[in-house]
C-alpha cells in the first residue's frame, strides 16, 4: 500500500474546486496552492493543494502583523489590506517580506497572490501560490491563478460561508 505525499483539502464550500487546485499546483509547478480567508487578526487556510499541504492544513491560521512594526507582514495580509495583487520573486532579498513566516518556517520564499472579493466587492481572502525557488510566472500561469480566483469568487457570491 502506498501513501500519497500530500492531500488536497478544502472547506465544504470549496470542495468543488479540489481538481482545479491540483491542476494549478501541477501546471505552475509550485509547492503550494492556497485559498485563504481573512479574519480580523489572522489569515486562515480554506483550501490547500500541492506538496506543502503538510504545512498548510484547512483551518490553520497565520497571525497578521497588523500595526506591530516589529513583525514581518503576511503576504496575504498585504493583499487584503491593499486589494492589489502581490508577487514576491524571493522574499529573502525583499525589503518588506524578508524573514516572513512562510520563508522561515517552511522555506517558501516565492509568492504570487490575488485578492478574493465577495459579492459587494470587499476583499475576503486570497488565492495564492508559494514555492521554494526564486522564479517568475508566465502570463499563462498567472491566468491559471486568475481563473481559480474567478471560480472561488463565483462560489463565495453564492455562499458567503464557503471560505469557512
Amino acid at each position: 500500500m502506498t501513501s500519497e505525499p500530500h492531500r488536497t483539502d478544502t472547506t465544504d464550500g470549496l470542495a468543488a474546486l479540489s481538481a482545479d487546485l491540483e491542476r494549478v499546483a501541477e501546471r505552475l509547478g509550485v509547492k503550494s496552492v492556497l485559498v485563504m480567508r481573512s479574519e480580523p487578526d489572522s489569515m486562515v487556510v480554506a483550501a490547500t493543494a500541492g506538496e506543502a499541504t503538510k504545512h498548510y492544513t484547512v483551518g490553520a491560521a497565520g497571525k497578521k502583523a497588523g500595526d506591530d512594526a516589529s513583525r514581518v507582514p503576511l503576504y496575504c495580509e498585504r493583499i487584503v489590506d491593499t486589494d492589489a495583487d502581490l508577487f514576491v520573486r524571493d522574499s529573502r532579498a525583499h525589503e518588506t517580506f524578508a524573514g516572513n513566516e512562510d520563508e522561515k518556517e517552511f522555506g517558501l520564499h516565492n509568492y504570487l497572490g490575488l485578492a478574493v472579493h465577495d459579492q459587494e466587492g470587499k476583499v475576503v481572502g486570497t488565492v495564492c501560490v508559494l514555492d521554494d525557488e526564486a522564479r517568475d510566472y508566465t502570463d499563462e500561469q498567472r491566468g491559471e491563478l486568475e481563473r481559480l480566483r474567478g471560480a472561488v469568487e463565483t462560489i463565495v457570491a453564492e455562499d458567503g460561508t464557503a471560505l469557512g
